[in-house]
């Protein structure tokens, strides 16, 4: 059950970063995907590599849309390597956590509404997923160690650490502009 909602996080993430009706759909079938319904699963699936396979023909050599691919990835891939890449979280549950951060900090940033933020969440709660850094079994890891390891795993540019952000549900972009403090105060929450 827990690599098949790591799974899960992934497709969930594509209604997150560009279709919010498919993540309305994830809303009311998501659950039943997840409890063995094949054609709930089979849709979910379809639809998550249609847009995976859309997004990659669009750009094949990274340079622009296909870096929204990363979302959630950017605080999933630090907290995996703070956590040792063990067993205490698998990708899948770096991934959730890593979209519930980039959802809270683009609320933080004033670019994402409130309500956006609090359903996203709400979701990955009610299918099990964890959201938050306090979900993860064990000692909670260090803020500034995340980040140190958030500027060894991302892109940076001009110094500053590309984060894959929202507008809203559906409504992923790629951004530079993060302030070092709001960072910190998501990660501190």
């Amino acid at each position: 059950r827990r690599e098949l909602l790591a799974g899960y996080a992934e497709v969930v993430k594509y209604g997150a970063l560009g279709d919010a009706d498919f993540f309305g759909w994830l809303e009311a079938h998501g659950a039943a995907a997840l409890d063995g319904d094949g054609d709930a699963m089979i849709r979910a699936v379809a639809h998550a590599c249609r847009m995976k396979a859309d997004i990659v023909a669009r750009d094949e050599r990274e340079t622009g849309e296909r870096a929204l691919l990363n979302l959630g990835h950017t605080f999933g891939h630090a907290l995996e390597a703070e956590t040792g890449f063990s067993a205490r979280l698998i990708h899948g549950e770096g991934v959730a956590i890593g979209m519930a951060l980039a959802f809270a900090l683009s609320q933080r940033l004033g670019l994402c509404r409130g309500q956006d933020n609090d359903r996203f969440v709400r979701h990955l709660r009610a299918v099990g997923l964890p959201a938050a850094i306090g979900d993860i079994a064990g000692p909670r890891p260090a803020t500034a160690a995340l980040i140190g390891a958030m500027a060894h795993d991302t892109k940076v540019s001009d110094g500053k650490l590309s984060f894959v952000l929202v507008r809203g549900l559906g409504q992923a972009f790629v951004t530079n502009a993060v302030p070092p403090e709001a960072l910190k105060a998501v990660l501190d929450a």
